[in-house]
């Protein structure tokens, strides 16, 4: 009973977190450049003040705490064992798909009319105000609010796989830890491939390519960002130079960011 009592006030507190900080969520307008400014990436920085920026940020803030607090929970378990590494190559193996499904049917689905409304889902608006402005960092970060419901999901789904006896109790907060380093590593490539920080190794220097090609030649490749297996499985990492320049690589083929639509 206490126990069902703590989860529930801790998802109360998740939701309010997550209704606070989403009304406070950028939009389309807020990410528009500056049209007396000609758009650019500015100065080159370096890779300490490219991370110092990050973490300027609430989500990766809240990321990088739900990380330290798994670590310490796993630690206070047995040694690692052979469920362990099955559950880390699991997350592993899927986390490519995952990248490219969230991306590419989510943050690129086009608004929709359900009857008389026009409805959009809030991470394809944020996710296009990223595509309108992709020389500011900060509009490609995970907005507060999801990665709230990253730190309730999460728990929930490793969780479950406990519960039904699919994994044992540390298997399950290994994935969970691993899930949660993972989206803090998404979220630290794709904000440092949307600075000015020049890529010095080849593994860096692919995915900095890959992502650029798909917000500056054409929004329907090259969706992958961390891991680029999606891509080369589902098909959408073509020749760059066999590859047309889209004319809605900037708006996603959304014409008007004021025209009034109903996030859902």
């Amino acid at each position: 009973m206490m126990v069902a009592l703590w989860f529930g006030l801790y998802f109360a507190m998740l939701m309010g977190i997550f209704f606070w900080s989403r009304a406070y969520t950028w939009t389309e307008a807020d990410a528009l450049p500056d049209e007396h400014k000609k758009p650019g990436f500015g100065p080159q920085i370096s890779l300490k003040n490219a991370a110092l920026g990050l973490f300027q940020h609430g989500g990766p803030r809240v990321l990088l705490v739900l990380c330290c607090v798994s670590l310490v929970a796993r630690f206070c378990f047995a040694s690692l064992t052979w469920a362990d590494l099955w559950v880390t190559l699991a997350v592993l193996a899927f986390w490519p798909f995952q990248e490219w499904l969230i991306h590419a049917w989510l943050e690129h689905l086009k608004p929709f009319h359900f009857g008389q409304r026009k409805l959009e889902l809030v991470i394809t608006k944020t996710h296009r105000a990223h595509h309108r402005n992709p020389w500011d960092p900060k509009f490609g970060l995970t907005t507060t609010y999801f990665v709230i419901l990253f730190a309730g999901g999460v728990p929930m789904v490793w969780a479950f796989n406990y519960l039904i006896g699919l994994i044992p109790l540390h298997a399950a907060i290994t994935g969970n830890l691993v899930t949660f380093l993972l989206i803090l590593n998404y979220e630290w490539i794709h904000y440092l491939i949307h600075t000015s920080y020049v890529p010095k190794s080849m593994f860096y220097r692919r995915l900095w390519k890959n992502h650029r090609l798909h917000h500056f030649q054409n929004e329907n490749y090259w969706f992958g960002l961390t891991m680029l297996t999606g891509d080369r499985v589902l098909g959408t990492q073509p020749v760059r130079n066999q590859t047309s320049h889209s004319s809605t690589v900037m708006n996603l083929g959304v014409d008007s960011f004021a025209e009034p639509i109903e996030a859902k």
